[in-house]
């Protein structure tokens, strides 16, 4: 009887709050709240909507229009909700929502100017532009330039969407272009330049985007062609003079073809560089204690001429760099303008053509000069300027010249 008791009573107890439990169950279900949420918001927009104005105290008299209250009420409380909906959508608020946590923005977009740490960029065409670090309205920081198709273009530092820093630049095609440091977009500083094959071209000193100071040319081997200064992009040919050979072999290690007068006709010698598209010439010293010649002029092979950043290629150009020449006139070819011609002469057609020299060839590389053709005339135009002196040699008076002589004045070099 007692057990029946019992269950009785249990079974009221239970009756009496199966009810509240069955309701607290009900409030606490997602569903039931979803749908208390959205039925609040639904009848919120259904009151926000009726806006017809149903006393004359439910207007704003504004300008002498009447404006329904309700209506200026909907009017801020949409354009608030999409504000912030819209400002929200795109900076971190969001930004777990996204992909790697890196918001997205068209290159023009005005909130990218608001935008910090590391966004991604698409350039007109919507492609991807550009990944990384953004701050005050610019790209500054580590960031990733990348071209239309896809290609890395540069990978380092920026400031104020300009390469500022130690950076890499690629070729279109995705390989290694440059590796060292910026400024203001151009090479500034140490780097190295590489070829588009992969091999390596220049390891130095730049400086508004050009090899300037200390540096280290290599074929495209991966052998050093030549070690010294450079000026505007070029090898600062000045600095062989008054070397000697062994000291020329110090810093230019490329290929060498050496020509040397005939011992009864004399001891002079050109020596032609081909990797860096020069000739040293040194006369034969019998006076000379150290028994060995020293440079005393350089033959550039090239038909334009650098000064700075300056550039020539006419003599009109030069006379605007260098002034007016201290001598110009017909001359017979002496033997290291002849070696310059013939060498030329493998290229392309320069001056008149080869010049005739009877030689003997002791080896491919060590030819012997017996004769030459003086009846071989050019036109010279010697400029001074500074402690050097530069002779261009032309087909004839005015127009254009083939190459062009460095060595130093007279009095610097007594």
């Amino acid at each position: 009887m007692g057990e029946n008791l019992f269950s009785v009573l249990f079974s009221t107890i239970k009756s009496r709050f199966a009810a509240i439990v069955s309701k607290l169950r009900l409030w606490t279900s997602w569903n039931f709240i979803r749908t208390r949420i959205i039925g609040g918001i639904r009848d919120f927009i259904f009151g926000l909507l009726d806006v017809r104005p149903k006393h004359k105290n439910d207007y704003y008299t504004i300008f002498g229009w009447m404006v329904s209250k309700k209506l200026a009420y909907a009017v801020i409380v949409i354009i608030g909700i999409l504000s912030i909906w819209y400002i929200g959508a795109t900076t971190k608020i969001f930004s777990s929502l996204t992909d790697g946590g890196m918001r997205t923005y068209s290159y023009n977009s005005i909130l990218l100017r608001l935008a910090s740490n590391k966004v991604r960029i698409k350039g007109k065409s919507g492609y991807l532009a550009y990944e990384g670090d953004v701050s005050n309205g610019y790209v500054n920081g580590q960031g990733t330039l990348f071209s239309p198709d896809g290609v890395v273009l540069y990978d380092g530092a920026f400031v104020k969407n300009r390469y500022e820093g130690s950076g890499t630049q690629y070729f279109e095609s995705g390989v290694m272009h440059y590796n060292g440091d910026f400024h203001d977009n151009l090479y500034e500083g140490h780097g190295i330049l590489y070829r588009e094959d992969g091999s390596e071209e220049y390891d130095g000193e730049f400086v508004a985007g050009l090899k300037e100071g200390q540096g280290r040319l290599y074929d495209s081997g991966g052998n050093t062609i030549f070690e010294g200064p450079f000026s505007s992009d070029n090898v600062v040919y000045s600095s062989l003079l008054g070397k000697s050979a062994e000291e020329v072999r110090q810093i230019y290690y490329g290929s060498q073809i050496l020509y040397e007068e005939n011992e009864n006709t004399g001891s002079d010698i050109a020596v032609v560089m081909n990797d860096i598209n020069a000739i040293y010439y040194a006369a034969g010293d019998e006076e000379a204690t150290d028994d060995s010649e020293k440079v005393q002029a350089v033959y550039v092979l090239s038909d334009v001429f650098n000064f700075g950043s300056l550039e020539a290629e006419s003599i009109d150009e030069l006379k605007k760099i260098l002034g007016e020449p201290v001598y110009e006139g017909n001359s017979a070819v002496i033997m290291p303008e002849a070696v310059a011609i013939n060498t030329l002469n493998k290229k392309k057609h320069a001056l008149n053509g080869r010049v005739n020299m009877d030689t003997t060839e002791n080896y491919s590389d060590d030819i012997v000069i017996n004769a030459i053709d003086d009846s071989y005339n050019v036109y010279i135009y010697t400029f001074s300027r500074g402690s050097l002196v530069y002779s261009f040699v032309c087909n004839d008076k005015g127009g254009y010249f083939d190459f062009y002589e460095i060595m130093e004045s007279e009095e610097d070099a007594a």
